[in-house]
């Protein structure tokens, strides 16, 4: 995103760009015009180990050169993620009409392709940082332009630019929580608060007379506010019925000499009421309901585990599944991994949640994975599903290295197939990710805001974003950016990107106005001392 200042009786900008082949190239290699009515422009396929040298001139109505800035250079580091003795990114399917344009986040990748499978973000592991992980997981962008990972011991929430905002170490919740491991999720919810998922283990014994003593992971729901304070937290092992583990070991862990039992939780989220938490406990083929305020669990879904599992509702749909999110009033999407022992394949499914004991499970929709010969229609772990809204399916395939994306009448789009070498000497393997995340640019919202000094006293505001944006407009009467209340307050329609919106002002007292992205939360202020 390239942004300039703002010119007097500028009609539009022209924004020329320079690429250099490398940092000690004398001529440039592409030399690059374009055009825009405000001063930011979004320039797409800048390229890994170029150099760069921009400036940008402003016309009046009369299409005459009223201003030239200076120029600006910088440079793009070379890419390691495109290392081919090391990286393969292989495409089949890329039907451009029917997929939804934009990027991925692969976390296992550290890295955001584009639908060539190209790089286009990368989290640097040569870069030292303040945070430097080795087990990324749950990379993604939200609407605001920052991003989040969880990574074994912490999470992290940091700005494109890789500039960190907060983040949690497990050290930092004693004594309210004992927590051993952040795992499987990190996530910003629509309010912006944030929720993540950790774990410690529990140690018991089946009776006292029991010798031996035994463990199962315990995991925790927490819930952080916007700054990382945690405000709220659900400890499995003071909810679930941990009889129901004891009869676990009993029937299973015992005779296989296992002196543990996994419960594996790997997703939770909210339903969009807030009232509902959906936990997914993979080993124990068993999704939950939690009441948030009670804490209680008010529903399981899934296969018995013993004789005295009387209170699941009862099904087979799924086992060993990752990713369990609600789309839609009591229906959930899910990745469907199969148990270990199965031969067979991996699906996602949607499924219908009952509200009674005479309903049962069902599903709404179903796609295996064994579509082609291209990749193994077998996933053993990870994976993920994210319905797009164009209606499309993006579906991570967890450890058969396919990124998948299908209509809703299931006809596949647009795939990438991931391998990659620990070394260059060894051989090719499947490049599992754990999720993959969509997005529909690095700016996804972005705005940018000018106001005429002419006698129109036009405001106009430019989306520079990839997605269509809404804006709140408020006019304050006063000099303060911390007034509460505005004299003038006004929504906008939705804007696509690449349009604008026009208001006249001049019969409007004020000394600023604040903008708001109703979807991003973006603000801007403009002071009409600098106009």
């Amino acid at each position: 995103m390239f942004k300039h200042n703002d010119v007097t009786e500028a009609n539009f900008y022209k924004l020329f760009l320079d690429t250099y082949d490398s940092l000690n190239a004398k001529a440039p290699s592409i030399n690059a015009i374009y055009t825009d009515s405000n001063t930011c422009t979004l320039v797409k396929n800048l390229a890994f180990g170029k150099k760069y040298v921009w400036r940008a001139e402003a016309y009046n109505q009369n299409n005459q050169l009223i201003h030239t800035s200076q120029s600006y250079s910088f440079s793009i580091l070379k890419n390691e993620f495109n290392d081919p003795k090391i990286f393969a990114v292989k495409q089949y399917i890329s039907k451009s009409e029917k997929y939804q344009d934009g990027i991925i986040w692969l976390d296992k990748y550290f890295c955001a392709l584009d639908r060539a499978g190209n790089v286009v973000w990368e989290f640097p592991k040569t870069i030292k940082r303040s945070f430097m992980p080795e087990n990324m997981v749950d990379l993604h962008m939200y609407n605001n332009g920052n991003l989040s990972f969880s990574n074994d011991t912490s999470i992290y929430y940091f700005n494109r630019d890789l500039k960190l905002i907060w983040y949690c170490n497990v050290s930092m919740l004693k004594p309210i929580l004992k927590i051993e491991n952040f795992h499987h999720v990190f996530n910003r919810l629509p309010n912006g608060n944030f929720i993540a998922l950790g774990a410690t283990t529990k140690k018991f014994k089946l009776d006292k007379k029991e010798a031996a003593t035994y463990t199962y992971d315990d995991s925790s729901i927490l819930e952080f506010d916007s700054l990382g304070k945690l405000v709220w937290h659900w400890e499995f092992s003071k909810y679930f019925d941990t009889l129901l583990i004891k009869d676990v070991l009993k029937k299973n862990g015992v005779k296989n000499n296992k002196l543990s039992v996994m419960v594996h939780c790997n997703s939770v989220s909210y339903d969009s009421t807030y009232k509902h938490l959906y936990l997914n406990c993979r080993d124990f083929n068993r999704i939950i309901k939690i009441d948030k305020i009670s804490k209680k669990i008010i529903a399981e879904y899934g296969q018995k585990l013993t004789a005295a599992d009387v209170k699941v509702f009862e099904t087979n749909l799924f086992s060993r599944q990752h990713d369990v999110k609600p789309i839609a009033t009591n229906e959930l999407l899910l990745f469907n991994n199969g148990e270990e022992t199965d031969k067979g394949k991996s699906n996602v499914i949607r499924i219908l949640l009952p509200q009674n004991k005479k309903q049962t499970v069902k599903t709404t929709w179903e796609l295996d994975l064994d579509i082609d010969t291209i990749a193994p229609g077998k996933a053993t772990k990870f994976g993920s599903a994210e319905l797009l809204s164009n209606g499309n399916y993006l579906i991570g395939g967890g450890t058969n290295g396919r990124i998948l994306e299908v209509t809703a009448n299931k006809e596949p789009v647009w795939d990438l197939f991931l391998k990659a070498k620990t070394l260059p000497i060894f051989d090719w393997g499947i490049f599992a990710q754990y999720r993959a995340y969509y997005s529909s640019s690095l700016y996804p919202y972005y705005f940018a805001v000018t106001l005429n000094k002419n006698n129109t006293q036009t405001l106009k505001i430019f989306n520079e974003g990839t997605n269509t944006d809404s804006y709140k407009i408020e006019f304050f009467n006063s000099l303060s950016l911390t007034s509460i209340k505005p004299q003038q307050t006004l929504n906008t329609s939705n804007i696509k990107p690449n349009h604008s919106y026009a208001i006249n002002t001049k019969n409007i007292i004020f000394k600023n106005i604040k903008i708001t992205s109703l979807n991003s939360g973006i603000t801007k202020w403009l002071t009409l001392n600098n106009f």
